[in-house]
């Protein structure tokens, strides 16, 4: 059996219908054994390999499920470290396939190029971004190390590396007829910890439920909101949990970002019972509020030590008291009269919401990311811990390979620099976005927390222009008019992308980025717990 069909058959196994990454002399001959295979996965090739991990990182997290990754040995995997470590820390699903030199190569005792210290320094450097690091170069074993790895990365919802030597593509490997997962040993439930939260749950009247972006990486988005619907229970998110839980569930009270200005945030400084799920304790959420996860009301259930689903069947389970309906009606946001990155992402919301379709978001880090809780969408992205830039335009193509839909995409001038001209690879495949680029001539997230930093101007760049080379209907707008004209117009051309060059004023940084870039300084500078 040739390697590229074990290869093949085991992806597909495991619900990957797609493979990408870019050609590099070390994983030439496993990409060309991969593409005749009856049933090849199609192979989405960008630019740079950073986006090539953004745009699988978005389809496994779109999917819920693993997506992979090829790239050359060294230059190409080393490329993509940055990308790789944001999945590994936001639990993001990802089977990287690295090249590696041939047995004969190895022997010759001569640097390899692409070699960083040593012929392993690659495989050293991923130990600390994925949970699993194998090599295929036996015949006789390939086929269950692949599996095991497989299934590793489906479990631990973390990247895995998976190394082919250039010459592995020679080897007969021997075929499984069927694979079966080792049985789990049962994780402890922490049962003293258990029974002490279902004490305190038949005593409490004001419980809330955390739910962290674990939720929706192990699958228990249904078991969270029927268990908070079982016994009305309010829900709220952290800001890298906002898509695991639907936004317009009636148990529903919002996205807790650190803020304390918002109904989650009063949801949880007010609740004598506080059960987290799934929850990744990140300073964006937390550092202002330390004392609220070290109250003793504060329970924690993390994943993966614990299945999420399983721990929700069992507290549905007991004869806790039906709590006492809250008030869950979100504060009316105000409309901006001034043109702010807030008010643009209100415009949207407001053209959007009047859709019968689900359109997914997709937001950069910066203040696209904050002005971004302006809207309720069903399907949400962003790297909003890990906050690397230049997520968005690349992400857009994962999330159309995998859903077929047309993703709007938050991003600001800076974070376009880095990977804006992917977008003429999307359109190649199809993929036709609506890209609103806030511009306003700054790293403005890096002025907010620096702003006697000299050195956060971006020079003047012809956003449109550059659009128009690809292929792309672009326009520049200065008023909120003007906006809402051009997104209108965008959504109703569905055949064609779109950019939207936002031109911004001066001092029109959402309040929450202000804020944010405020509170973290303050903690930094003076060690304080509560800000």
């Amino acid at each position: 059996m040739q390697l590229g069909a074990a290869i093949t058959k085991a992806l597909r196994d495991f619900g990957v219908n797609e493979l990408f990454g870019i050609p590099g002399d070390f994983i030439l001959p496993l990409l060309q054994q991969l593409q005749q295979q009856p049933d090849a996965l199609p192979f989405y090739y960008l630019t740079h390999e950073p986006a090539v991990v953004y745009a699988a990182d978005a389809a496994a997290r779109c999917a819920n499920r693993p997506a992979a990754v090829a790239l050359t040995y060294g230059a190409g995997a080393l490329n993509g470290v940055n990308a790789v470590a944001q999945a590994y820390e936001e639990y993001v699903p990802l089977v990287i396939f690295a090249g590696y030199p041939s047995r004969n190569e190895v022997a010759s005792g001569l640097q390899i190029h692409h070699q960083a210290k040593t012929i392993d320094s690659q495989r050293r450097i991923y130990t600390e971004i994925t949970c699993l690091q194998v090599r295929l170069d036996n015949a006789e074993t390939a086929t269950q190390v692949l599996y095991e790895a497989l299934q590793t990365c489906k479990e631990q919802s973390r990247p895995v590396l998976i190394e082919v030597p250039r010459d592995a593509v020679d080897l007969d490997i021997v075929p499984r007829a069927s694979y079966a997962a080792a049985a789990k040993v049962p994780v402890s439930v922490h049962e003293d910890d258990y029974q002490r939260l279902v004490v305190a749950l038949s005593t409490a009247r004001r419980p809330v439920i955390l739910s962290g972006v674990n939720v929706r990486r192990s699958g228990a988005q249904h078991a969270v909101e029927c268990l908070a619907e079982q016994f009305n229970i309010p829900l709220v998110t952290s800001l890298l949990g906002r898509a695991s839980i639907n936004p317009n569930h009636s148990c529903y009270g919002g996205v807790f970002c650190g803020a304390t200005d918002t109904l989650a945030y009063q949801l949880l400084n007010n609740a004598d019972v506080i059960i987290a799920l799934g929850v990744i304790y990140t300073d964006s959420n937390f550092s202002a509020h330390r004392s609220l996860i070290s109250s003793p009301h504060f329970y924690r259930i993390d994943f993966p030590e614990q299945s999420l689903k399983s721990w929700c069947s069992r507290l549905a389970s007991e004869p806790l008291p039906l709590f006492e309906t809250r008030s869950l009606n979100q504060p009316e946001l105000q409309p901006d009269t001034t043109f702010s990155t807030d008010a643009v992402v209100q415009e949207i919301h407001r053209q959007l919401s009047q859709q019968s379709t689900i359109v997914p978001i997709v937001s950069d880090v910066g203040d696209c990311l904050f002005a971004s809780l302006r809207a309720s969408p069903t399907d949400f992205l962003a790297p909003a811990y890990y906050a690397s830039m230049g997520y968005s335009i690349p992400a857009a193509l994962g999330v159309y390979v995998t859903t077929q839909r047309r993703p709007v995409v938050l991003v600001g001038d800076g974070a376009f620099l880095m990977t804006g001209l992917e977008l003429g690879q999307c359109l190649r495949y199809g993929c036709l976005p609506i890209i609103v680029l806030i511009n306003n001539q700054r790293w403005d997230m890096i002025e907010a927390f620096a702003p006697k930093l000299n050195c956060t101007k971006l020079h003047h760049w012809q956003y449109t222009s550059i659009a128009t080379s690809m292929g792309i209907e672009s326009v520049r707008v200065h008023d909120h008019p003007s906006f809402a004209k051009a997104f209108a117009k965008a959504w109703a051309e569905p055949d064609q992308a779109h950019l939207i060059d936002v031109w911004m004023p001066e001092k029109s940084r959402s309040a929450k980025l202000s804020k944010f870039a405020e509170t973290l300084t303050s903690i930094n500078k003076t060690n304080s717990i509560e800000v």
